[in-house]
């Protein structure tokens, strides 16, 4: 049975490349040539440091989970042969760390990845993050979008849609924009979306989420979206 389930995620993973090969071919064609002035994937690994975000049952926390995930981001954008930039690229806040008060530390550190993100006006922002509830039978991956670029919805609504295709078929959940409490989004002036990718209050789903596996299967996802969008 073990060998199986493997062979079944192997086969899985072959089928993506493929997809993912093919998609990337079909984008190259097309639009590649519009991308090398300027045009970066910038990837905002939600949380970090003192800020753990939330957690899962067994106390895993989203910081980590949020990290992993942009990193596989990164790679397949960079094999896709994009420019792209990590706002955090480790276990850490990155704003001005020897403010007095934690608020003011998270303060400064969300206005640091604003403004990282706008020192890039051509590009495209993914903030990556897990979701939580207090009823536990709730799941599934939402893609959120910022109000200030058209190309937000658009590019939302293609992400979730790949999400959909390729790991969630019973995912039913519709995009939003953000409000005011989702300061980053609210804030960017550049296309940008913010994925959670699921939720760390439902048990079985945080086991796929801690599953390195299912993580590079989400972030294929993510850049299926992307290619096609931009496609």
């Amino acid at each position: 049975m073990k060998r199986f389930a493997v062979s079944v995620v192997a086969v899985f993973l072959v089928l993506c490349a493929c997809n993912f090969a093919v998609a990337f071919l079909r984008f190259n064609r097309k639009t590649s040539a519009q991308l090398n002035e300027g045009f970066y994937i910038i990837i905002d690994a939600g949380h970090g440091g003192m800020d753990g975000g939330t957690s899962a049952a067994d106390g895993t926390l989203e910081k980590n989970i949020n990290l992993s995930i942009a990193q596989k981001l990164d790679s397949m954008f960079k094999a896709c042969g994009f420019n792209t930039v990590m706002l955090r690229t480790g276990d850490e806040l990155i704003g001005d760390n020897s403010l007095s008060t934690i608020r003011a530390r998270k303060v400064s550190d969300i206005k640091t990845r604003l403004s990282i993100a706008h020192s890039y006006p051509q590009s495209v922002l993914i903030s990556i993050h897990q979701n939580h509830y207090s009823v536990e039978k709730y799941n599934g991956a939402q893609v959120f979008y910022s109000p200030n670029a058209p190309a937000s919805k658009l590019i939302a609504q293609a992400v979730q849609s790949s999400i959909v295709e390729n790991i969630q078929p019973d995912n039913n959940r519709q995009i939003k924009a953000v409000g005011t409490n989702i300061y980053l989004l609210y804030n960017c002036n550049l296309p940008s979306i913010m994925v959670e990718c699921g939720f760390l209050s439902n048990r079985e789903e945080a086991e796929k989420l801690k599953n390195e596996v299912y993580q590079k299967q989400l972030a294929f996802s993510v850049v299926n979206g992307i290619l096609n969008y931009l496609e």
